[in-house]
């Protein structure tokens, strides 16, 4: 008996990635044969956003940048709710009166006026990098994405060691849903900066989504090097893993994270399926029931019990699992 009910959890880019999990249902038809264990495991923790975009430096001009795993948010900057007296822009003075000038204006809220400054000032020196810089942070909170992206771009192309500029240009691609150049800018910045771990996590899931299995592997093995806690990774390790085949594997991670959290549901399903893909029925029968005692509800685990049972000579258990299927399928 063919499933006809698949959960697949992709990672969202809005990056996108705001970090918000995308459930699809995906509804197919027709049957095949009793013995196959059909469940697609539950995929992908969704890509986190690095928090380099939100950590907008107030340094002035001549300090040099902080490294991003050590920078430390700045006040918030304020966007006044009542009309500020506008003042001229004054066209005439040197590159950094005007920067000077555009920071003023972006500690006041006053963002289009300070995305003006910043303007000018690049139009009397091109190569002014914290004009730009601070112009693509205008824009960020401005909601103009692409005039962001055009400004950050400027910066790493006349500073390609600038690695905040580098991580938060990543970040603004995969918000925009620009996974290619995602990809590009955050190799970029894992090249000079091993020791972010989200950095190597968001890495695994881009190679993820293009089926470079080896690539995400390593990249997930390496956040997980960095950061031994971290159970998204391990999450997604075992997916890939699962996915490739490598049941022993993927069932040695799926039990770690249940190690360090035995309530997780999604971990306890993917487990079961690995040992059912495996052939250790017994196994999976213990690891549906024990998911099905947190969540009765859960059709994906009905299923595939009753798929295990049928495998293991249990017929009268299987139907029971599968009649248990089709009621809450059907009442969805």
């Amino acid at each position: 008996m063919k499933n006809p009910y698949t959960a697949d959890i992709r990672r969202s880019l809005t990056w996108f990635c705001s970090g918000v999990l995308i459930l699809l249902f995906i509804i197919c038809s027709g049957c095949g044969k009793q013995d196959e264990v059909t469940e697609k495991p539950e995929v992908f923790k969704e890509i986190v956003l690095t928090p380099v975009e939100t950590q907008l430096s107030e340094a002035p001009v001549g300090t040099s940048s902080v490294e991003v795993q050590q920078a430390t948010p700045p006040q918030a900057v304020q966007v006044s709710l009542t009309p500020q007296p506008t003042q001229p822009m004054v066209d005439s003075g040197t590159a950094e009166e005007l920067y000077r000038k555009g920071l003023e204006y972006f500690n006041q809220g006053r963002l289009e006026d300070a995305v003006e400054a910043f303007n000018r000032a690049t139009d009397r020196d091109g190569t002014m990098v914290d004009a730009y810089k601070k112009k693509a942070m205008a824009y960020q909170k401005l909601g103009l994405a692409n005039e962001a992206i055009v400004a950050y771009r400027k910066v790493v192309e006349l500073d390609p060691n600038d690695s905040e500029a580098i991580l938060t240009l990543g970040t603004v691609y995969l918000k925009r849903r620009m996974s290619h150049e995602a990809l590009v800018m955050f190799e970029k910045y894992a090249a000079g900066n091993p020791k972010n771990a989200k950095v190597y996590y968001n890495l695994g899931c881009l190679y993820g989504e293009r089926k470079l299995f080896d690539k995400a592997i390593a990249a997930y093995q390496q956040a997980l090097k960095i950061n031994p806690g971290y159970d998204d990774a391990y999450y997604n390790l075992g997916v890939i893993y699962l996915d490739t085949g490598k049941y022993d594997e993927a069932i040695e991670v799926f039990q770690r994270v249940l190690t360090r959290n035995p309530g997780n549901r999604e971990v306890r399903y993917n487990i079961a399926v690995a040992y059912a893909k495996k052939g250790l029925y017994d196994d999976a029968v213990a690891a549906c029931k024990k998911l099905l005692e947190s969540d009765p509800g859960n059709a994906n685990a009905h299923f595939l019990l009753g798929d295990t049972y049928n495998k293991l000579g249990k017929t009268k258990e299987a139907k029971e699992e599968y009649d248990l299927y089709k009621k809450l399928l059907f009442a969805k």
